[in-house]
């Protein structure tokens, strides 16, 4: 079977979502490859008879309008987006072996058991007593960053567990400049980062609604409506790929592909793969990101109150705590539904080894956390989900490496998408998707032959 396209994409996570259905909203032919039977990559949901588990993410924020543009692509109805229920609202931070209580509200840095009083007063010293920026342009590390500005205690017990839930890694390895682009902006508008971030709470894009939201029905029905929306082949993985100065041809399964123009929205180490033999300068690039491993168990409480935790959005617990698993979601609470349920999430760049650890070992584990934490009981453990490469880790200097990797592309009918471009958050894969879209749809089609990409 043959297919010509004007633009293949590799890749159903939400970047390969985002990019196809903004290539078809401006015209062009597209078709899209998922190895995975599935569209939606890490975000999808697991329905069980005790409720729904997210696979993935559990929630978005709604000041993004990245995210409401992807919906209407999807043709999302307003009542399948829902603000996170009351119940949620408190977050937790573990310190001293027991949960600390914080509120969505910066206020509350201030009355937590999670910081001691000379940590408050470092955050409000930094708020109070606005300093300069350093002068050095250069890129440093997250924890450079914070420690320069809060104190080395602060960010060992405090920022270190704010940080897992996002890039689950080592502050000391990833890239402020990436990572967390607004610190640094806010470092540099204010003098102080508390106080940027006071003030881009006040700001509002276009398209923006403020903000935490989920779905009624899970994350999967991302996945399930752009299957409805875009042409593609499911399961079928994309065994080849040349790529020429005026077009790409593709093999995937039975499935012989010519486009002019390809969108690689895949993880860094499967686009490597694909541009090896076309452009392996690229390539070589793409094969020196990282990713850390994350396994999540999931469970739910079979009598109520069982687990002794309070009613929340989830913990974290910074490394010093030396807790088996680096947190909990508590993903019923997101909803205001029963039973309540859970996803501890194990793993990580600073502990790889545990994500590869046998189920039952990964349940006394967690189970162990438990106990430590609130003495009460795990319930049922329902499922185990296993990313091996679940979150891209930008180290210090990933943004001259992006600027390599533009180059070596230059010229050539491929873009890329995917979280490894940006931050390595939801939002990021989202955005690059938008990005390629329209960087493709800036190109003119041609039907010019193939040529070799020597």
């Amino acid at each position: 079977m043959a297919e010509d396209v004007d633009v293949l994409v590799v890749g159903g996570g939400l970047a390969g979502i985002t990019a196809a259905l903004e290539l078809q909203r401006l015209g062009r032919r597209v078709l899209l490859v998922e190895q995975s039977p599935r569209l939606g990559g890490k975000a999808g949901s697991t329905y069980t008879s005790l409720g729904e588990f997210p696979t993935g993410p559990t929630s978005f924020n709604g000041r993004v309008p990245s995210f409401w543009r992807l919906f209407e692509l999807l043709g999302l109805e307003a009542d399948e987006v829902v603000r996170l229920h009351p119940s949620s609202s408190a977050r937790y931070v573990v310190r001293g072996g027991k949960l600390r209580g914080l509120k969505p509200n910066p206020l509350s840095v201030l009355f937590t058991g999670a910081l001691t009083f000379r940590e408050k007063w470092a955050l409000v010293r930094e708020f109070l007593f606005a300093r300069a920026a350093r002068l050095d342009p250069a890129d440093e590390s997250l924890h450079a960053l914070l420690v320069r500005r809060f104190g080395e205690s602060v960010v060992e017990h405090f920022f270190a567990a704010v940080m897992t839930g996002i890039f689950a890694g080592d502050l000391r390895k990833l890239s402020a400049q990436t990572c967390m682009p607004a610190l640094a902006t806010a470092e540099k508008e204010y003098g102080s980062v508390l106080k940027g971030a006071l003030a881009s709470l006040k700001k509002k894009e276009p398209g923006a609604q403020p903000g935490l939201y989920t779905f009624k029905s899970g994350f999967g029905v991302l996945g399930e409506r752009a299957a409805k929306k875009v042409p593609c082949l499911l399961g079928t993985p994309l065994e080849s790929l040349v790529i020429g100065r005026h077009g790409v041809s593709a093999t995937a399964g039975s499935t012989r592909i010519e486009a002019r123009a390809v969108v690689l929205a895949t993880e860094a180490d499967v686009a490597s793969r694909l541009l090896a033999s076309s452009l392996p300068l690229a390539a070589g690039t793409l094969a020196r990101f990282d990713y850390a491993p994350m396994t999540l168990v999931q469970w739910a409480e079979r009598t109520p109150g069982e687990s002794k935790l309070p009613e929340g959005f989830g913990y974290l617990s910074a490394p010093v705590e030396q807790l088996f698993s680096l947190g909990a979601l508590f993903v019923g609470d997101l909803r205001g539904e029963s039973p309540r349920r859970f996803s501890s999430f194990v793993g990580g760049a600073l502990q790889p080894q545990r994500a590869a650890l046998p189920e039952a070992e990964l349940v006394a584990g967690v189970s162990g956390d438990l106990q430590r934490l609130t003495g009460g009981s795990l319930g049922e453990v329902v499922n185990v989900v296993r990313w091996p490469r679940a979150v891209f880790q930008p180290a210090v200097g990933h943004a001259s490496q992006l600027q390599t990797l533009e180059a070596t592309l230059e010229g050539f009918p491929v873009a890329l998408a995917g979280s490894y471009l940006g931050g390595a958050a939801m939002k990021d894969a989202i955005g690059s998707g938008f990005t390629a879209a329209a960087r493709v749809a800036s190109w003119p089609l041609t039907d010019a032959p193939l040529r070799s990409a020597s």
